[in-house]
């Protein structure tokens, strides 16, 4: 009978069983910490406060939160720019500005150490990680740190010291920059230390030899203006420059770049050589300018990237003054002198329209007319004729043909066009060879006079 109630009881709780949903057990988390809801303050831990969103990895998950955490903590760290720090040397942009504040910070991350978790949370969809620092510990690492970098930028500022009283100012310039490598993290503080029994401030003096390098650094241009017919090249040697320090010695290896007003230089960048010169060149100056001006610059920005990778050391070192010099180009237009032969079914015209089209056209794009062969730079010829070409209906025709050539002082043809068949139209022979000059005419001053022009402007180009 036992046996029985006890068989019954357990199938009717095997159907209650399978008859009921099964419900999902959901896991339960504590109340969040006081952390969680307001971020600490103390006076004497830094704090950090991390958290990120669950993933599927949540080792990522962790290393996330973490990494927030330390960004946190690094951001309670203030920053002051102390007066006598390499930062109030200059007077910095906000896009600087906010360049150096994200190095600090990021480089403030990577000098935390010694930090110990005071909690973790989590609750159904994030992870939360507290961290705090002693300040005290902190400041014994950093200035252990410091004391390090400092050793290490004086030996290089005092490398550089040396080359600079021997002469060799281009490797001096580089070992000073070279000096602000090991002390990059401590811009803003003074660094008060002792050198050849004088206390300086590191940064600060650095940068004053590095601005003094370049105050005492002279670029010389030999002429100061020059006159250059349009169309023409310079003479080589025009566009010498001479580096020279403030002693007189001449400065080799220096890199100079050239910026040219009227387009940008093929070879903008040359380095000095034995003598200190730089020499740039022009293929030939088109300008429609009266003045253009080369300028040649020390390239500071070489000098950087050869010192150091550091992208925000090298905007640093770009932002001091750097000597240059220019030379002034006036740009003298060209006299044009024309001379004509122009006829009519072999009967020579007096007021010869192919030429006046020309030289009207000339006069319109800012360029002279002489009547003196001997004082024009580009002799102009222009040679036309027409010929009966039959009749057509009621119609008289004629044919025009014409020869334009440029040619310089030298006598060196430089540009030639010839005209065929244009055809004029008349009830009469004279009045249809008008009619082809009349076309002649206008094919000269909408083409041919824009053609000749642009010739001269770059420069002995045939057509």
């Amino acid at each position: 009978m036992k046996l029985r109630i006890l068989a019954l009881i357990v199938t009717l709780a095997l159907l209650a069983g399978g008859c009921g949903t099964t419900k999902k057990i959901e896991k339960t988390y504590p109340p969040a910490p006081s952390w969680v809801k307001n971020r600490p303050v103390s006076s004497e831990y830094y704090v950090g406060v991390g958290s990120a969103k669950k993933t599927l990895d949540m080792n990522q998950t962790m290393q996330t939160a973490k990494q927030n955490a330390l960004a946190d903590m690094a951001s309670d760290i203030s920053v002051n720019i102390s007066s006598n720090s390499i930062l109030s040397t200059f007077d910095y942009n906000q896009n600087f500005s906010e360049d150096f504040t994200k190095t600090v910070k990021a480089q403030a991350e990577q000098d935390l150490e010694g930090y110990e978790t005071v909690g973790n949370y989590e609750d159904q969809g994030n992870y939360w990680v507290y961290f705090r620092l002693s300040k005290t510990a902190y400041q014994k690492i950093k200035e252990e740190r410091r004391a390090k970098a400092i050793t290490k930028a004086l030996d290089l500022f005092d490398k550089a010291n040396v080359s600079e009283k021997t002469g060799d100012i281009r490797f001096a310039f580089i070992n000073y920059i070279k000096a602000l490598e090991p002390i990059k993290p401590y811009f803003t503080d003074p660094l008060q230390v002792q050198y050849q029994g004088k206390e300086i401030f590191l940064g600060s003096e650095i940068s004053k030899e590095i601005n003094k390098i370049l105050t005492s650094i002279k670029i010389d241009a030999g002429n100061k203006q020059i006159k250059v017919k349009q169309g023409q090249q310079p003479p080589s040697g025009t566009f010498d420059f001479k580096v020279t320090y403030v002693n007189g010695t001449q400065l080799s290896g220096f890199t100079l770049s050239a910026s040219y007003t009227e387009k940008p230089l093929r070879n903008s960048k040359v380095q000095t050589d034995n003598n200190g010169i730089a020499s740039f060149s022009i293929d030939a100056v088109r300008s429609n300018k009266n003045l253009e001006t080369i300028t040649a610059t020390l390239n500071i920005e070489g000098i950087a990237n050869e010192a150091t990778t550091d992208y925000l050391l090298r905007k640093l070192v770009n932002r001091y003054r750097v000597p240059e010099a220019s030379i002034s180009i006036i740009v003298i237009k060209p006299v044009f002198y024309i001379i004509s032969n122009e006829s009519n079914l072999e009967k020579k015209l007096n007021n010869n329209p192919v030429s006046e089209g020309l030289k009207r056209k000339i006069i319109e794009s800012g360029y002279s007319i002489t009547n003196k062969e001997a004082d024009a730079d580009y002799s102009i010829s222009v040679t036309a004729t027409t010929k009966n070409k039959g009749e057509t209906g009621t119609y008289k025709q004629t044919a025009l043909n014409a020869t334009i050539s440029v040619k310089d002082k030298s006598g060196a043809e430089l540009y030639i066009k010839q005209i065929d068949n244009i055809i004029g139209s008349h009830f009469d022979y004279a009045q249809a060879g008008l009619e082809a000059y009349k076309e002649a005419t206008k094919k000269v001053e909408n083409s041919i006079s824009r053609e000749i022009v642009e010739m001269v402007v770059k420069g002995k180009v045939s057509y």
